[in-house]
């Protein structure tokens, strides 16, 4: 056993902080129809893909969700995301990124060690990568463990801490660089309550994030 200090993590609102790495640059956008909150996120002006579009200077984006490319396509006239499994390296783009987002991915994944050795054979030297997943120790999370029940994604296999995400990285090519930590909102009193304490204690929100390059 291993006592990892979870100090010094930097809260951070996700999609702003997202937004500010990726102005002018070439991206890569793993998961980009954002499934199954596709068609809230767009209504409610908080779809990333657009924003990340708006700000880069070229975002291609890769989903397994046919159903949610071809929606955008045919409602929204987004053309730039394009069917691909990140499980499956002859599905990824042959061009060269300086940064690969996948947001919310891998804990939807059965082999998510295959979906980071591809992103190893396709980032460059320079390509960072950046990683956000659920918080194996968020605050609510226990709260509502206390309570007896869990508030997850049906489609979700895991939970990460720092260590483990460090670890699994490590094992598939990729160095960390920096930790970050974000809320994911919550409009009931109980939630905003929540999100003022986290701010004195962002290794307790909902999820983190790393950046990251090839080893």
């Amino acid at each position: 056993m291993i006592r990892n200090s979870l100090k010094g993590i930097k809260l951070v609102e996700r999609t702003t902080y997202l937004c500010n790495l990726c102005k002018g640059k070439k991206i890569l956008h793993l998961g980009a129809t954002d499934n199954p909150e596709t068609k809230s996120a767009v209504e409610h002006g908080r779809f990333l893909h657009t924003k990340l579009t708006n700000i880069s200077e070229e975002v291609v984006g890769m989903d397994i969700s046919v159903e949610m490319i071809d929606w955008l396509k045919v409602n929204h006239h987004i053309d730039n995301i394009h069917y691909g499994n990140i499980e499956n390296y002859e599905d990824y783009p042959k061009k060269q990124f300086d940064l690969i987002i996948a947001g919310e991915i891998l804990e939807h994944l059965s082999n998510p060690g295959k979906a980071l050795d591809c992103l190893s054979k396709i980032a460059q030297p320079n390509t960072k990568l950046i990683i956000t997943v659920p918080n194996a120790y968020s605050l609510k999370g226990f709260a509502r463990a206390v309570a007896k029940h869990e508030l997850i994604h049906p489609d979700h296999t895991s939970h990460h801490s720092l260590h483990t995400l460090k670890t699994l990285l490590e094992r598939h090519g990729f160095i960390i660089e920096s930790y970050f930590s974000f809320v994911n909102g919550g409009t009931g009193l109980p939630a905003k309550i929540t999100n003022l304490l986290l701010h004195f204690y962002p290794q307790l929100t909902e999820g983190i994030g790393v950046i990251c390059s090839p080893k």
